[in-house]
């Protein structure tokens, strides 16, 4: 073969293989870059558990109610028939639930027959009850003494009776009027009441 042909050989060969090289090393942007720094960061994955689904109850949901005495203790002889025989002060919490009225019992669990004091149809926006509460602002059931008022704590002497007071949500407002026999209301009381909180204390002579 003469030199020229061996020469263009060559030359054809030579460029085939700078042709391949350059086929090798192009970058069309299938070839993975390293991660900077900044991109190897990690997001933690969010996770749900049971707990995550749990409604707390919240604080006011349970009806109670307070007087100005520690749950039973002995209440002050001003609101017993020893004292002024006023009915004491009442607070209660604001609950979720709605209301129509509020009624409050009375009752010596040691003498449960006797009709101390039951009140029923106050103001359902009301959280509390003053000293010595005006009749007029709600139904006074007919007491033991055959009065529409308050009848104080008032145990034959020389004994300790226990009480409780009860604060009772009613989903309606009761049929009644001041007067009324004290089982009659607390029977209407009992038959719309939705829930009930009680607070109890002695009284001795």
């Amino acid at each position: 073969m003469p030199l020229r042909q061996h020469f263009s050989r060559y030359i054809q060969i030579g460029v085939i293989f700078i042709f391949l090289l350059g086929a090798c090393s192009y970058n069309d942007g299938r070839v993975l870059q390293q991660p900077r720094p900044d991109q190897i960061d990690t997001i933690s994955p969010t996770t749900t558990s049971a707990d995550s689904f749990s409604s707390p109850v919240a604080s006011g949901d349970t009806l109670s109610v307070t007087g100005p005495w520690s749950n039973g203790v002995a209440i002050d002889s001003r609101y017993t028939c020893d004292g002024l025989n006023v009915s004491p002060p009442l607070s209660w919490t604001k609950t979720t639930q709605n209301f129509s009225a509020y009624a409050v019992i009375m009752t010596d669990l040691d003498a449960p027959e006797f009709a101390h004091w039951v009140i029923t149809n106050i103001d359902p926006s009301a959280l509390s009850i003053p000293e010595d509460v005006p009749p007029g602002l709600m139904a006074v059931a007919k007491n033991s003494d055959g009065k529409a008022t308050y009848n104080g704590p008032c145990p034959p002497r020389g004994s300790q009776h226990r009480y409780n007071i009860s604060l009772y949500g009613l989903s309606e407002v009761v049929e009644a009027q001041s007067g009324d026999p004290a089982p009659s209301m607390i029977a209407a009381i009992e038959a719309v009441a939705q829930e009930v909180a009680s607070t109890e204390f002695t009284y001795a002579r």
